[in-house]
């Protein structure tokens, strides 16, 4: 079968563009996105496709000029709308210090979806295929990524769509050769510095040498693995409204329900809260899900990672992720003189006040006799060595093996604020006051209040 009915059966089969859509074509002048705009051209009045082209130069070359020549010459034998637009790739990559790869996709895929928007297309066609997939199959495998990674690149991706997944680049090549239309050889493509061209033309013809369909079978293989990623994705989004969710800047998992889960389901609640967190999954591989899931299981009460791009802590039974580790507190220290009202941080204030006859106790308020008990005082947060005389205990007990039993996170841990007098704990604020020091009836008391009563903010 001739390739343009293939395609158009590809495109009915798929769904991948919907008749009557808008769609913005990515040509950069090779052969790949040459084939896609005329292929795309030959069924557009069939299914009511309205064209428009992107073609973004990247600077990268002393020749992306004639690249984006060729391409206006190309719309305008058509009579399509071209948009174009020039950005030095290269550049962009030395202030960011990222990778010339990743940055030029990411600079690419930010133009297109600023044209696309701008010029009311509903959806991207790229021209990625089956070869292209079978590459990025083996980068990925090549960089430790996991089975969500390895299934590749989709046909539909939300706005994104690449309708020559299906097809082989000779088959594209010989389409183009059959129509005697021209297209651009990109030199770059010989560049033995990036990846992809290394698998290219190096690994891929060893696997041919095996099997010389090796490309349709990894690009099936592919879609093997999509399809299963399908069918888990429903779970893992189940398991997370059972066991995550957000809290402030971090998203939480419940530690023993993740522990319930077969493995493989955990990997891909974990993967799928990293996706969140991150908002990609970019230099993730399957040994920083193991690193996580060993903490989940045999790290320390309070063990963390330090991750590319996010931070991740177990904090006894709850799982933290979050884009950056928590900076350090700041030690706060404050003389209290007389009765009055107290700034702490985290916008709270300290009501002390003296009165005639006690009001009771709860978490925001502690209560101690005032005989005895002189300014000054001082509140200050929690420093190693520190002890306490615990409410209902007869002898004294570091702050830190409390802490350990009421299994308080360090960074609630550094928070935490002590009203003291000299050297003597008399209230670890919102946790737990001292014994002894408390008002016999009709004596004057000391009344400290915490206002607002949410203590979230410095405990």
């Amino acid at each position: 079968m001739h390739l343009q009915k293939r395609f158009h059966k590809s495109l009915v089969q798929s769904g991948c563009i919907p008749v009557g859509s808008r769609v913005l074509v990515a040509v950069s002048g090779g052969a790949d996105s040459v084939a896609l705009l005329s292929l795309l051209y030959q069924v557009a009045d069939t299914m009511d496709l309205y064209l428009e082209v992107a073609h973004l130069d990247h600077a990268l070359r002393d020749t992306s000029h004639d690249d984006a020549r060729f391409v206006e010459q190309l719309c305008v034998g058509l009579g399509v709308p071209l948009t174009v637009e020039r950005r030095d790739v290269a550049e962009i990559a030395r202030q960011s210090k990222g990778n010339l790869e990743e940055v030029a996709r990411e600079v690419r895929l930010d133009f297109l979806t600023m044209t696309a928007q701008a010029r009311n297309c509903d959806l991207i066609a790229l021209g990625h295929h089956a070869d292209d997939q079978a590459e990025t199959f083996l980068m990925r495998l090549l960089r430790g990524a996991g089975t969500t990674g390895l299934a590749g690149r989709r046909m539909v991706n939300e706005s994104v769509v690449r309708p020559l997944l299906p097809f082989r680049r000779a088959d594209l090549l010989a389409y183009l050769k059959s129509e005697e239309i021209a297209w651009r050889e990109d030199e770059s493509n010989l560049d033995q510095a990036f990846t992809r061209n290394r698998i290219r033309h190096h690994l891929l013809p060893v696997l041919e040498s095996f099997n010389p369909n090796i490309s349709s079978q990894l690009s099936g293989l592919c879609e093997q693995m999509r399809q299963d990623d399908d069918f888990w994705a429903d779970l893992v989004s189940l398991e997370l409204t059972r066991c995550g969710k957000w809290q402030d800047d971090d998203y939480t998992l419940d530690r023993p329900l993740l522990l319930e889960l077969a493995p493989a389901l955990a990997s891909r609640v974990v993967r799928s809260v990293l996706h969140q967190v991150r908002g990609d999954l970019r230099g993730m591989t399957a040994a920083h899900i193991a690193d996580i899931l060993r903490l989940v299981s045999k790290g320390p009460p309070q063990g963390e990672l330090s991750l590319p791009g996010v931070w991740v802590a177990r904090r006894y039974e709850k799982l933290l992720f979050r884009r950056q580790k928590p900076e350090t507190t700041k030690y706060f220290e404050l003389t209290l003189n007389q009765p009055g009202t107290y700034q702490l941080p985290g916008g709270c204030s300290l009501c002390v006040s003296l009165e005639d006859r006690a009001c009771g106790e709860s978490v925001e308020s502690a209560e101690f006799a005032a005989t005895g008990l002189s300014f000054p005082l001082q509140i200050r947060h929690f420093q190693p060595g520190d002890r306490l005389r615990p409410s209902g205990m007869s002898g004294t007990k570091k702050l830190q093996d409390f802490f350990v039993d009421i299994k308080l996170a360090k960074e609630e841990r550094q928070r935490s604020l002590l009203l003291l007098k000299d050297d003597e704990v008399l209230w670890v604020v919102g946790l737990r006051r001292c014994e002894g020091r408390r008002p016999g009836e009709n004596e004057p008391v000391l009344r400290i209040v915490i206002e607002p009563g949410n203590l979230s903010d410095y405990t």
